[in-house]
């Protein structure tokens, strides 16, 4: 197995908690004026850079020939193991809306498609591939598939930064980390989370394409416009976290070992705490201190809570499981 490396497993923990407070700050984040800037700020960057990081950790997915299809199915199951809790949780459970990735399910539908379209990467140089990429991501706005169907639009949407991780080494991203010339990513995406704090509509124009499945609404022009400037976005983003998250190992660094556990359940809580309790309602938490104070303590202490130790082994062999049995050279199966 190979050795883990603190930086990534650093931003893989930092990036968890930004999906666990942005997912705890949705329900009332349009009525809160703090909570409302910071979910803005959130998700410019946060699901590209984890796809960006699946990406680069996605180098077994098609090796000599062989495409890891065993991973592919656990990431489908789990996926619509997933769904169906969800949709179970929040009483929309039908089978129709099981193939409909609306919410946080989509991203291992995605995990999926991402590992289905490794064997065209490996084959492509890095530059070609990222143009591929990068092409179908903008090709997907013209196509209206926000209702979720297979995660395809998503799926497209954030395939340039898969592309981009996958054709990335560990060993460049932690030279880069050391250079000087990060520091002027930091101050850009300070000055852009900034305009945001100070004009609530600064992002209006390109926001929605963030989500990654919205068509194009005001034209094809306008809305590749937006796509492209919301993709440099979160690429300066992220290269400024890559700059500021700390290299050590810490607690940080255990919590992005489990990640993919945390994202599990701590999205089935929530759906619990909107659709079966009357949480959501309390008007203190459209409060911008005391509301925003609640909902980052709750996210916190239900990020802790999914990520103890015991809950990590299924998942671990869930991701494990070999589903189509090897074959060996005389053609039996193991």
């Amino acid at each position: 197995m190979a050795k883990r490396i603190a930086l990534f497993d650093n931003i893989k923990g930092l990036l968890i908690i930004l999906v666990v407070a942005g997912h705890f700050m949705h329900p009332v984040h349009n009525d809160n004026l703090a909570l409302s800037a910071a979910f803005d700020v959130i998700y410019l960057f946060h699901m590209p850079l984890f796809v960006f990081v699946s990406g680069l950790f996605a180098k077994g997915a098609y090796r000599e020939g062989h495409l890891n299809v065993n991973r592919m199915i656990s990431f489908l199951v789990l996926g619509l193991a997933y769904q169906a809790a969800y949709l179970a949780i929040s009483g929309m459970l039908t089978p129709q809306r099981m193939l409909l990735f609306t919410s946080a399910p989509w991203y291992l539908i995605g995990m999926a498609w991402w590992y289905a379209a490794t064997p065209m990467l490996s084959r492509l140089p890095a530059p070609a591939g990222l143009a591929v990429s990068l092409c179908a991501s903008l090709a997907s706005g013209c196509i209206d598939l926000s209702n979720g169907f297979l995660a395809i639009s998503r799926s497209l949407a954030f395939l340039p930064f898969f592309s981009l991780g996958y054709y990335c080494t560990t060993e460049q991203l932690e030279h880069l980390s050391y250079r000087r010339g990060l520091w002027a990513a930091v101050v850009a995406a300070v000055c852009i989370a900034l305009l945001r704090i100070a004009d609530a509509h600064a992002y209006d124009w390109f926001f929605q394409m963030v989500y990654g499945d919205n068509p194009y609404r005001s034209g094809i022009v306008s809305g590749m416009a937006a796509r492209l400037t919301a993709t440099a976005i979160a690429v300066l983003f992220s290269l400024a976290t890559l700059k500021l998250v700390p290299k050590a190992s810490s607690k940080l660094t255990v919590l992005g070992a489990r990640t993919l556990q945390v994202y599990v359940l701590h999205r089935l809580i929530r759906a619990w705490l909107t659709f079966q309790t009357p949480f959501y309602h309390l008007p203190i938490l459209l409060d911008p201190l005391i509301g925003s104070a609640i909902i980052l303590a709750l996210s916190g202490g239900i990020t802790v809570l999914c990520a103890i130790p015991a809950l990590t082994p299924p998942f671990d062999a869930l991701m494990r499981m070999r589903w189509i049995p090897k074959r060996s050279a005389e053609g039996h199966t193991a």
